[in-house]
């Protein structure tokens, strides 16, 4: 029997913040894909806030930690929306080149250990904006600067020959997704905007492809 493990690496989009149903969209996403006829565990490792850089530094362990020898191992990344946080008094997290610099080192070193997918940074939300996720932290996030991000991510990509899905694009068309955002914690997507982004990446060709043996 195929004993498929999946380690969804991560920030907050990863980690399902502001779900209603603590589902996320990888929870409604593995849930469709649930059989008796394969054993499947997916581990969820987004952590709330982090950037590229921060992501990068903890994936091998997190990851090593979670995969036996013999196993089938993969992994999807999905980062950045955290590096356009712009901080009041600070400024941006991580500048542009900077993220896309360590994006490249990240993902080209996940791709070179497990099979790999890269899932998009979602829309910023500017409609919310700014916000207070924290004790005497204020953020803006601007859409410009994640359309920005996500180009160079979908570029990339297409460098390091890794499936990258563009959730940007058919998201900020869908007026129900840009909605959801202004309810629940007012920070992340609700429910329905989280199963919206499994939707879309259900009926990815390149995830689909892990299940076709």
């Amino acid at each position: 029997m195929r004993d498929l493990r999946i380690c969804f690496v991560g920030d907050s989009y990863v980690n399902g913040t502001g779900d209603e149903r603590c589902l996320g969209w990888i929870g409604r996403l593995c849930e469709r894909r649930f059989t008796r006829d394969m054993q499947m565990s997916f581990y969820d490792l987004g952590i709330r806030g982090e950037t590229t850089s921060q992501i990068h530094a903890r994936w091998r362990q997190d990851c090593e930690a979670r995969f036996p020898e013999g196993s089938d191992n993969r992994v999807v990344l999905q980062f950045g929306i955290n590096d356009i946080g712009d901080i009041t008094g600070s400024g941006r997290q991580i500048e542009e080149d900077a993220s896309v610099e360590e994006a490249e080192a990240f993902v080209k070193e996940v791709a070179e250990t497990y099979p790999t997918l890269w899932v998009g940074l979602p829309p910023a939300n500017e409609a919310c904006s700014p916000m207070h996720p924290s004790e005497g932290l204020e953020v803006s996030f601007f859409q410009k600067d994640a359309a920005a991000l996500n180009a160079r991510f979908k570029t990339l990509a297409e460098t390091l020959e890794v499936p990258y899905f563009d959730l940007q694009t058919p998201l900020l068309a869908n007026r129900d997704y840009m909605a959801s955002l202004t309810r629940g914690d007012r920070i992340h997507c609700d429910g329905t905007g989280y199963a919206m982004i499994a939707n879309l990446v259900d009926n990815w060709p390149a995830w689909n492809d892990w299940f076709e043996d």
